[in-house]
């Protein structure tokens, strides 16, 4: 702004003939001429500013000088200059001008080095331009160094105008390491630091054993030292073949259950192998077996298992290995093996009955095992009912197939019946149905053994009462014979008696003694003399010949 007072002005007029000169990397020089016109006082000062990308980056006022020197700028950029002339009223108009500075040696490397795809001879690789900052120029070319050690020497460089590079005629399995520098007209970066790339190891053949729900694949074992490594499953969209194995990074590496869920296919974690394990080279994919990742434990978490879920029938699939060579996290891939595609099912769940239980016959008070066993695609899952009514059981899986048992307490009538095993795999359901039927033989048996004991029973008394008879008629007859005996020997008494009248003339000199326990009567002799001799003799009953004897004066 131009302020006259009275004919005169009380600012400077701008300086004239504003130019940069010695423009260089990093500094320039300006120069200009005083106004004609100092305004009402004299010229003593000059406002100097500098904007860089429309930042004030300089704001200065200097003696009277008609030279400046710029410093510590920026290669390759354009600043604004402007200067004022001023007195002891203050600063008049700017004059305005600009500049760019030239190129530098970039400052920086490139950035960002990694690796696009790779196969067991071969990978590519891309990098980054230097911060733009750093660049200090344009860029025209790029040195690319690949060597077997991380600050080795290069056995093979690559100048190239583009930020990739394809490597070949690599082994396989092996560990290289790249490093890039960056030029512009001025020169060139350091190099970048190293990274370490593997080629791919080779890929395992495709599947041997096909069946709706598993491939069965022949793995690569690692031939070098390994810690642990994956056995990555993807399903193929379309039969399309999928991107390079190391394009994937181990984060986007989801679980089967998480590429179940997803609508477009993604790699899973299918198992993972350790050094001490015994590996086996035959790996079935979807045989349903969980396995341990051996980081989760380093890491203090909890273990993760990776699931061998079962596949899809009637689809394609493609697996490789991720191989993770030491603490750090250093891996390698093998190539996708190529596409492998399951049977289509047909067909359900199929009932083992050599193996189930068929229809069983107990009673009352029994303890029953019912078993139901079945193959079919995993997994395979198991229900009880009796009566439209659930009933818990307990599952075995540690096997090829699947059973499930039930155990049953017959307590009453209500325990017997029909009890049916709902099967169901992936796809399809079935039914196996077992009866508990009453025993009846063991009722009719029982019946039979209490006839029997009652029949015993009652023979045993007859025999007792058949014994007891013929004990009693035994005893009987020995009775009849001894009576006979003796009524022969008293005959014979009765006899000596009479014919020795002389006798009966003592029976008044004798007492009878009685005894009812005896056969026997003591005839006692009424005397005094105690060595009369007593005499004995049998009381017989006296017959009826022998009476009419008396009787007729014998």
């Amino acid at each position: 702004m131009k302020i006259e007072i009275c004919g005169a002005t009380w600012f400077p007029d701008k300086p004239t003939n504003l130019v940069v000169t010695n423009i260089k990397s990093r500094s320039a020089e300006i120069s200009w001429v005083d106004p004609g016109n100092t305004g009402n006082k004299v010229l003593s000062r000059f406002w100097i500013k500098m904007k860089k990308e429309n930042s004030l980056i300089l704001n200065t006022t200097t003696d009277k000088v008609k030279k400046y020197k710029l410093d510590n700028l920026t290669p390759y950029t354009t600043y604004e200059i402007t200067v004022a002339a001023g007195n002891q009223n203050g600063f008049g108009e700017e004059i305005i001008t600009s500049f760019f500075t030239s190129e530098d040696a970039p400052s920086g490397p490139p950035l960002n080095i990694k690796s696009t795809s790779r196969s067991t001879s071969s990978f590519s690789f891309t990098w980054d331009a230097p911060e733009k900052e750093k660049q200090n120029g344009v860029i025209i070319s790029y040195t690319a160094c690949v060597s077997h050690s991380e600050n080795g020497s290069c056995f093979r460089t690559y100048i190239t105008s583009e930020r990739k590079w394809l490597v070949s005629n690599l082994n396989v399995s092996t560990k290289y390491y790249v490093r890039v520098r960056a030029s512009n007209k001025a020169g060139s970066s350091i190099y970048s630091g190293s990274e370490g790339f593997f080629t791919n190891g080779r890929a395992a053949e495709k599947a041997t054993e096909v069946t709706s729900s598993t491939l069965t694949f022949s793995l690569e074992i690692p031939s070098k030292t390994f810690l642990y490594f994956y056995v990555v499953a993807l399903k193929l969209k379309d039969d399309k073949e999928p991107t390079s194995s190391d394009s994937y990074e181990n984060s986007e590496l989801v679980t089967y259950a998480e590429a179940r869920k997803s609508t477009n296919p993604k790699p899973y974690i299918a198992a993972v192998f350790t050094s001490s394990t015994d590996i086996k080279n035959m790996f079935i994919l979807g045989d349903g077996k969980n396995t341990s990742d051996p980081t989760s434990r380093r890491r203090r978490s909890k273990t993760s298992d990776y699931y061998n879920g079962p596949l899809e029938p009637g689809t394609g699939y493609s697996v490789f290995q991720r191989i993770f060579t030491n603490e750090k996290n250093e891996y390698y891939s093998t190539n996708w093996t190529p596409a492998s595609k399951t049977n289509e099912y047909t067909g359900g769940p199929r009932v083992l009955t050599n193996m189930s239980s068929g229809d069983i016959k107990a009673k009352e008070g029994d303890l029953v095992n019912l078993l139901c066993s079945a193959q079919g695609e995993p997994p395979i899952t198991f229900s009880w009912e009796k009566d439209q009514k659930p009933l818990d059981s307990i599952v075995e899986i540690e096997k090829p197939h699947r059973s499930s048992f039930l155990v049953v307490t017959v307590k009453d009538q209500t325990n017997f019946g029909k009890y049916i095993c709902h099967i169901r795999d992936r796809f399809q359901s079935n039914t196996h149905t077992i009866s508990i039927q009453k025993d009846r033989g063991a009722e009719d048996g029982e019946k039979y053994l209490t006839e029997i004991s009652i029949v015993l029973a009652i023979f045993v008394i007859i025999l007792l009462v058949i014994l007891a008879y013929f004990i009693y008629q035994n005893r009987r007859l020995k009775s009849s014979k001894a009576n006979t005996e003796n009524k022969s020997k008293d005959r014979n008494n009765s006899n000596d008696i009479y014919e020795n009248p002389d006798k009966v003339k003592d029976d008044a000199n004798y007492e009878q003694v009685e005894n009812e326990q005896s056969t026997y009567t003591a005839l006692k002799r009424t005397g005094t003399d105690e060595n009369d001799d007593h005499l004995y003799s049998h009381l017989n009953e006296v017959h009826k010949d022998n009476l009419n004897q008396k009787e007729t004066g014998f």
